[in-house]
């Protein structure tokens, strides 16, 4: 098969694309609150997150050199430490334990979906440029390294680091010019479409939508859906390029 000629640097989207396979993490730890059988509803669930962004934020709780089950732990044991407080749970050993086993479930799975597609970053790296534009806490540097990802990426562009937050246009400009080539060249990655795929679009990148549901194709504002990173192959490397 053929390389597209038309693409040549991919920039990710990381939480949510590569360390969960098109999850958003909020649907994610709800699920294993549920998998866990932690007796609380969604809408608590939902307030206790919030809690703990707004904590995190205010306190600058997570620190550069957290890794990704650092920074769950420190975002679940607010999360349980709220509604502990507003009696939503009981507080005893049990009740404790929950940030430990609900971090140490969620980083499992992230572990499973980053080696999965480490191989897929393996191919694309001999090719392509590849960079990573992240809404995040200051700390992704040291998750990419805890992985062993650090390698793959010519750049890796932080809104914290920046002070550019998504869907801002400029976040884009900046990590399409910091992989040093021109926005038509350049295939953003995500799972989000608001917040990292429209914006893309906007300042001229090509676009591959990771949903994990099919989309008709009347329906699909990207250039691409992909359903997993493994599409990425069939779309890079097309004798059609269709």
């Amino acid at each position: 098969m053929e390389r597209r000629d038309d693409i040549k640097g991919i920039l990710f989207n990381f939480s949510g694309t590569i360390d969960t396979e098109g999850c958003e993490w909020f649907d994610l730890i709800w699920q294993k609150y549920r998998d866990s059988g932690i007796p609380v509803s969604k809408s608590d669930y939902l307030h206790a997150h919030e809690y703990a962004e707004a904590q995190i934020s205010e306190r600058r709780l997570i620190e550069p050199g957290f890794n990704l089950y650092q920074m769950l732990y420190t975002k679940l044991a607010l999360q349980i430490e709220y509604l502990i407080d507003k009696g939503l749970l009981s507080d005893n050993v049990c009740t404790r334990k929950y940030p430990q086993q609900l971090a140490t479930l969620c980083y499992n799975r992230a572990i499973m979906h980053v080696r999965q597609n480490e191989l897929i970053l393996e191919q694309l790296v001999e090719q392509y440029r590849l960079g990573i534009v992240a809404q995040s806490y200051g700390n992704l540097p040291a998750i990419l390294v805890d992985f062993g990802l650090a390698p793959y990426f010519t750049n890796v562009i932080e809104s914290s680091a920046v002070n550019l937050n998504k869907p801002d246009q400029a976040i884009f400009k900046l990590s399409v010019d910091a992989l040093h080539i021109a926005p038509e060249e350049t295939l953003c990655v995500s799972n989000s479409l608001n917040n990292d795929l429209l914006p893309a679009q906007g300042i001229g990148c090509q676009t591959a939508w990771l949903n994990l549901r099919p989309v008709p194709p009347a329906k699909r504002v990207s250039n691409y859906h992909i359903t997993s990173l493994t599409d990425l192959n069939a779309l890079l490397y097309s004798k059609s390029n269709t």
